[in-house]
């Protein structure tokens, strides 16, 4: 090669390496220069090359999952027996749920007769104490004041702000027994008394239901998860489906594949 042909090669030569390094991306179009010809007549060729990203699954990673019939959901059951005790026991087929609903039931039955009741003894023992500011009631602040020579203004001040704290007290502490104008007002005492104690204790029952029914709630909610994994576990939905096909050189294949996990 004579010295006038290599000159140009040699400025092609540093051409090709003074171009930037950004110009050569692997994400993105890039022209690299490519010497070819004769040897007596050099000629500069430019190639370009691409490359093309993809994100997710490639063609032959397509994933099918399979609907095995009669499958039921776990977290659903838990949730519809979490609102309506029995309701996902019901929805996995278990008749056990038809108990949950029948508690559920009885309880807020039980709780609403033993809140009526607890209102009408609280109603009944209040009547015997009447309107304590009226002198002439069955208990007042004037009559307890004069018979024991305390002072009643704390007990006015309850009777103002807070009435069943009022009539609390005057059933825990005997010594307000004497504010009832009956001739025996130990007796009238004693039958004040009972009345309120018997409505706290209807009242405490129905506070017992009221938490009966939040644990029939919780119990049975994590009852029927149970009962829809073991109605699941035969059913061992566990299986996909993988498919895929790709083209090659000796033409299309397919590919079929059932994959289970563990």
């Amino acid at each position: 090669m004579s010295r006038a042909a290599r000159l140009p090669l040699a400025a092609l030569a540093l051409l090709a390496f003074a171009l930037p390094a950004a110009a050569i991306d692997s994400g993105s179009r890039a022209a690299i220069p490519v010497l070819r010809g004769a040897a007596d007549v050099p000629e500069l060729w430019l190639a370009q090359r691409s490359i093309d990203r993809e994100w997710g699954l490639a063609e032959d990673s397509t994933y099918r999952t399979l609907d095995v019939k009669g499958w039921k959901y776990e977290g659903l059951a838990l949730s519809l027996s979490g609102v309506v005790p029995g309701a996902g026991h019901l929805y996995v087929g278990e008749n056990s749920g038809w108990a949950y609903l029948l508690g559920e039931a009885l309880g807020w039955a039980g709780r609403a007769v033993t809140r009526r009741r607890g209102n009408d003894l609280r109603a009944q023992a209040a009547s015997y104490v009447g309107d304590p500011t009226d002198p002439a009631a069955a208990w007042s602040f004037e009559r307890y004041a004069s018979s024991t020579g305390d002072n009643a203004d704390q007990l006015r001040l309850l009777w103002d702000k807070d009435r069943d704290a009022f009539y609390e007290l005057l059933s825990n502490d005997s010594r307000y027994r004497y504010g009832f104008s009956a001739a025996d007002a130990t007796t009238a005492y004693e039958t004040y008394h009972d009345a309120h104690e018997a409505s706290e204790r209807r009242y405490r029952q129905a506070r017992y239901l009221e938490i009966a029914l939040w644990a029939n709630h919780v119990v049975s909610a994590f009852d029927a998860l149970r009962a829809a994994r073991l109605h699941n576990l035969p059913l061992r939905r566990n299986l996909d489906l993988q498919l895929g096909g790709r083209v090659g050189t000796a033409g299309p294949r397919l590919r079929a594949a059932l994959v289970t996990r563990f």
